[in-house]
């Protein structure tokens, strides 16, 4: 009777140390490779969220949210400095509008 018992126990172990395996092998995946933020950003009206600006400076979400010690749900707001991780982009991508369109002649 203490064969199944043990079998089982020796189950269990094989499953928690595969899933301690996976989630450590995707953390590391997604987890920023440099904690410290290298630049900072004023945000400006329009820029929306997280994941626009990310994209934006050509980051992912998840750096840009780990150099601001922020969650997805933490807010952004008109104003406010963030810090843009070292893997984003230097030539930020805030493109202004033309001032005048030049429409061909035909």
């Amino acid at each position: 009777m203490e064969h199944p018992r043990v079998a089982h126990i020796v189950a269990i172990a094989a499953v928690v140390t595969a899933f301690a395996f996976v989630t450590e092998t995707a953390w590391a995946k997604t987890a920023p490779t440099k904690a410290a933020p290298a630049r900072s950003y004023v945000v400006r009206t329009g820029d929306g969220g997280w994941f626009q600006l990310a994209r934006v400076n050509g980051t992912t979400m998840q750096h840009l949210l780990a150099a601001n010690h922020a969650t997805a749900s933490t807010p952004v707001k008109t104003g406010q400095h963030i810090h843009l991780p070292a893997d984003a982009r230097d030539d930020h991508a805030h493109a202004a509008p033309a001032a005048h369109a030049t429409q061909p002649k035909h």
